[in-house]
């Protein structure tokens, strides 16, 4: 997988899911490198199978590559792509002090959501794939009534931007976010992830498999558990689950 040049982009009107398409055409036998990308979604989803608003103006992209690292691996590449939706929102001017990360695979705008990432993989003819999908809110922000939205358009200096700009700045910074981590392991990715950390040091609730856990955050762990300080002192690490911020 070349990851010095830039990858192919596969436009689409519309579509179901870009991730969706990753899937088809992986188990037709193409593991890309490529993007794809839709002006609007019919079907567009994020985690644990929710919907995804895609009104024409917001990027809508799915990056599907081979992934050369073990299964296990896969899910430190979410902390790379929030990093570089962060990366490239900078290189197009907007503000970046305002966005921050919230575990393990959202971007915020204060506590508004700005972007969503969405890491599915699959195993092709012995070989594994990833599709990393981005949902960016680039024009607007669509009304939900479960959580705050933003976009791009209401940062400084991300006035005016388009989906189709976000997507070349998106490409050169996943691609240099991701060379990192298949290159270097997790130990830089994971500095530079806290430095942009939502939540650290306030209580937060999570809903893992195990039931509601609340806690202080405190960190990340080199696997990409979240640490929580529980009332008792203690601490526990947390790998999968939903958080949201307690008062």
């Amino acid at each position: 997988m070349d990851l010095g040049a830039s990858w192919p982009i596969v436009r689409f009107d519309e579509i179901d899911s870009t991730n969706e398409e990753a899937r088809r055409r992986s188990a037709a036998g193409d593991l890309g490198p490529c993007w794809l990308t839709a002006r609007t979604q019919t079907a567009g989803r994020g985690r644990l199978g929710r919907d995804w608003d895609s009104p024409t103006g917001n990027l809508f992209a799915t990056a599907l590559f081979e992934f050369s690292k073990p299964l296990t691996e896969a899910a430190l590449v979410c902390f790379s792509a929030g990093l570089a939706v962060l990366d490239a929102a900078q290189a197009l001017g907007a503000a970046p002090g305002t966005l921050r990360l919230k575990w393990p695979n959202d971007v915020l705008a204060g506590e508004a959501k700005l972007a969503g990432i969405l890491i599915e993989t699959g195993q092709a003819q012995g070989r594994l794939w990833m599709a990393a999908g981005f949902g960016i809110n680039v024009a607007t922000a669509p009304r939900r009534m479960d959580r705050l939205t933003a976009s791009l358009s209401e940062l400084q200096g991300g006035q005016g931007k388009t989906a189709a700009e976000m997507l070349a700045a998106l490409d050169v910074a996943f691609r240099a976010r991701l060379s990192g981590l298949l290159s270097r392991g997790f130990g830089e990715t994971r500095a530079d992830w806290l430095k942009h950390a939502a939540h650290m040091g306030r209580r937060v609730e999570l809903n893992p498999v195990s039931g509601r856990i609340e806690g202080v955050m405190e960190g990340l762990a080199e696997d990409s558990a979240l640490i929580l300080r529980l009332a008792d002192g203690s601490t526990t690490h947390v790998r999968a689950g939903e958080i949201s911020l307690l008062g």
